[in-house]
């Protein structure tokens, strides 16, 4: 069986974010022009009583879920079948490892070329900013599945289709996991980028904004916002279905 997660795990980050705390507020008390964390977080409470700040978040969830979406169809899929047909992999499996390496804010620029300053190009952006990770990952899960395994399922008469789907694709789910994982950082960062050099309201025009006004206290919020969002999903859903996966496949 797999090792269970330990209870007192999050001691360790909370010990970590307590010190950053504490940091903080001796770095506002040496420096007064630089906002104290309990006036960051009264500014961050403020700001929810405000409807248009509301539809700001509301908005970068929106097309968050509907990017990252498209990163999970998009990625898997290429992956898939870049992994089951090693043709393709041949002709555009270096496309899948160009993809991941560029930054998601680079390809900002090329969505407002093809798309205008709209939602589509942030989508966009989401998606080849984070797809590429899902897309290597997914190949590199099929291609390594582990010998014993394989031998074993050939053994059983397992072949073609049906050794692919049953056997390969399972094994290849840790990896894909890992990349989807990845992908939500990629892509949530990507989303900030193209909110912010384009015009469509959410959270990156948000920062755009307070920054043009020079508002370090709204900017402090809204940037502690984006990373506690970040934080909060990747402990609360990927790191946990992550530990689910290993302790399901014995890696743990």
């Amino acid at each position: 069986m797999g090792k269970p997660m330990n209870k007192f795990e999050f001691l360790k980050p909370a010990q970590a974010l307590f010190l950053l705390y504490v940091l903080w507020e001796a770095t506002a008390w040496v420096f007064p022009a630089w906002p104290s964390p309990r006036a960051v977080f009264g500014v961050l409470a403020d700001n929810f009583t405000q409807s248009t700040f509301r539809a700001a978040l509301a908005g970068s969830a929106w097309r968050m879920v509907v990017g990252y979406s498209l990163v999970i169809l998009v990625g898997i899929s290429g992956g898939l079948l870049l992994g089951r047909i090693p043709l393709i992999d041949r002709i555009i499996g270096s496309f899948a490892v160009a993809v991941h390496a560029i930054p998601g804010a680079a390809w900002v620029p090329l969505a407002i070329i093809w798309f205008g300053m709209t939602e589509r190009a942030v989508i966009f952006t989401i998606l080849l900013g984070a797809c590429g990770i899902v897309m290597v990952s997914t190949d590199t899960g099929i291609r390594e599945v582990p010998p014993l395994v394989a031998r074993a399922a050939r053994t059983l008469g397992a072949r073609g289709t049906n050794y692919f789907w049953f056997v390969v694709v399972p094994a290849a789910i840790p990896k894909i996991v890992d990349g989807l994982r990845l992908a939500w950082a990629f892509g949530w960062r990507a989303l900030m980028a193209g909110e912010l050099l384009t015009s469509v309201s959410g959270l990156g025009q948000l920062l755009s904004q307070v920054a043009k006004a020079g508002q370090l206290d709204q900017l402090l919020a809204i940037m502690l916002l984006i990373a506690g969002i970040g934080i909060a999903v990747d402990s609360l859903i990927f790191k946990r279905l992550e530990h689910a996966v290993r302790v399901r496949w014995g890696l743990v």
